[in-house]
């Protein structure tokens, strides 16, 4: 067996690590053959005290003195892989005793992709799309601020900036790999120096992987590698929002001309502020009424946001 490095972010979150490093443990792959590396970014709760408990692998664990996010936290670890494929994977996943053997697999049987990822279920066991993107395009902000998104999966078709499943088996080639179970060639990695730091959380692997096509590589993702991704716990709803539109944001700015960017950020308020108005009316159901706060203060932040 190939000798792989895995590296895991934490935030308050030791006892749902401790739970996949006994999947790990538990699989078909070699414990001996893996290398374990946990980022703390400064959890105040006994987190690193219990993965300390971690016996069986070549474990090392990184406390950082803040919460520089999972991008920053990931490349904490950079200097001190030792595999020639490194695998990032979220606290909050479960796997099977065959998901990494899969996917090494797999990455084995084809080693020009460079990017490697499998395939993510829910907790009743539904595949959950979650596993690959496309390129985000103004197309796909559009259709998510007017609610072209909810009319398409009403009508069983395909939503922009994503795969159906049947799409990825056809074609494994993707844009890009969910940073939940993401496999990388090393070397690749180092030479794109890890990922973005300007992403704290969210959009950042799908920079990651469209920096790396951009080196030649030739994302792929197999539904034979299947991991139980239930989402982040340690973050709020409130928080959820703020992060990941304005991770998308600073990524359009990034990759986009000024008026696209322009016209993304523009048409993200105004989809805030039609769910706001929509819960609003709804406001006489005690949860309708939450949402509507939620969104409310989500539209508030966007207007201090500096991207």
């Amino acid at each position: 067996m190939d000798k792989i490095t895995i590296v895991i972010v934490c935030y308050n979150c030791g006892e749902d690590i401790f739970n996949a490093i006994t999947d790990i443990k538990n699989g078909y792959y070699e414990n001996k053959h893996l290398q374990i590396i946990i980022v703390d970014n400064a959890s105040h709760d006994d987190s690193v005290a219990l993965l300390r408990n971690i016996e069986g692998f070549d474990l090392k664990i990184i406390e950082s003195k803040n919460n520089v996010g999972f991008g920053s936290g990931c490349n904490l670890a950079l200097p001190h892989i030792k595999a020639n494929r490194t695998l990032f994977l979220n606290p909050d996943v479960r796997l099977n005793k065959t998901s990494i053997t899969s996917l090494v697999d797999f990455s084995n049987s084809n080693p020009d992709a460079k990017v490697w990822g499998g395939q993510t279920i829910n907790s009743q066991g539904q595949i959950d799309g979650q596993n690959a993107w496309r390129e985000p395009s103004l197309r796909g902000v559009l259709s998510w601020s007017f609610f072209g998104d909810i009319l398409l999966k009403k009508l069983s078709l395909r939503i922009p900036d994503a795969y159906t499943p049947d799409e990825i088996n056809r074609l494994p080639y993707v844009d890009s790999i969910s940073g939940c179970f993401l496999l990388m060639d090393t070397n690749l990695l180092k030479e794109l120096n890890g990922f973005d730091e300007r992403f704290f959380m969210y959009s950042e692997e799908v920079d990651l992987c469209r920096r790396a096509r951009e080196l030649g590589a030739k994302p792929m993702s197999t539904s034979q590698a299947v991991i139980m991704h239930e989402g982040s716990k340690t973050i709020t709803s409130q928080n959820k929002l703020n992060f990941l539109y304005h991770s998308k944001l600073k990524y359009c700015k990034k990759y986009w001309n000024p008026l696209s960017y322009g016209v993304a950020r523009l048409s993200l308020f105004c989809g805030a502020v039609l769910r706001a108005c929509a819960y609003s009316l709804l406001s006489f159901h005690k949860l309708k009424r939450a949402e509507a706060k939620v969104w409310w203060m989500f539209c508030r932040q966007q207007l201090k946001w500096e991207i």
